[in-house]
């Protein structure tokens, strides 16, 4: 495995990084900790590449995903504070959402962490 300075973004803000992280392990099924660091920089430096229009959807679904649960399982926490049963149910609501864009979105970052860390291993 690559040695890398978590710290160090290309596109995601320090916070994102952690929003990202978090949706990856739960996306994924590892649990969330350093060694997922390096996957995330990999995506970091993937979506960086990406044309502007995609990166900033990108940006505003990561923050629609974090700051989501009160709207759609009621819970007055975001995502990275979420226990990881209400975690697991919230994701599956936007896995199994019966409107497109919520199915898109997951699908994404789905398809944006398992890139993450396929590519790590």
């Amino acid at each position: 495995m690559r040695k890398t300075d978590p710290s160090i973004t290309y596109f995601f803000t320090q916070s994102e990084h952690e929003i990202l992280k978090s949706v990856s392990a739960y996306m994924i099924g590892v649990p969330c900790d350093a060694a997922l660091d390096v996957p995330v920089i990999t995506i970091d430096a993937f979506v960086k590449q990406l044309p502007q229009t995609l990166r900033t959807q990108l940006r505003f679904g990561l923050h629609l995903f974090q700051w989501g649960p009160p709207f759609f399982i009621g819970k007055t926490r975001h995502f990275t504070q979420l226990d990881p049963r209400d975690a697991v149910r919230y994701i599956e609501t936007w896995a199994n959402s019966r409107f497109g864009i919520r199915r898109k979105l997951f699908r994404g970052l789905r398809d944006i962490a398992f890139l993450g860390y396929y590519s790590s291993r």
